[in-house]
């Protein structure tokens, strides 16, 4: 059976990439035994409400987008009891949390990553 695996993606991140860079990591979730689910932020400051009221569905949680939407994506997390694991796919223009844990900005390598990969504990602060 597929895992679940919701994917918060930020459209207007960095160079306008997404709609490409999302294609990737579905396909590359899909073979490796994930069911992505998308959601798209619509607004700055809405991914931490799309991730209070649907996260808690789902395995693991991708957020698509620079690093704004990851602070948005976290904020929206740390509001629930259970938390699934969060993954990041860098797409926006800077990425300096991505470039600090060396994280992939290949959005295949990065979804390869996050499927295959080893849980890692970081302190959000």
């Amino acid at each position: 059976m597929a895992k679940s695996l919701m994917m918060l993606v930020n459209p207007a991140a960095g160079r306008s990439m997404s709609d490409l860079n999302l294609g990737t990591a579905v396909s590359t979730f899909a073979l490796n035994g994930y069911c992505p689910t998308v959601f798209y932020t619509t607004a700055p400051g809405t991914a931490s409400k799309i991730v209070e009221e649907n996260a808690a569905n789902y395995e693991r949680l991708v957020c698509l987008g620079g690093d704004g939407t990851l602070s948005d994506t976290i904020a929206g997390l740390m509001t629930l009891p259970q938390r699934p694991l969060l993954g990041y796919l860098p797409n926006g223009s800077t990425n300096d949390f991505a470039a600090s844990l060396h994280l992939s900005s290949d959005p295949r390598l990065a979804a390869l990553d996050i499927a295959g990969g080893k849980p890692h504990p970081l302190d959000v602060g």
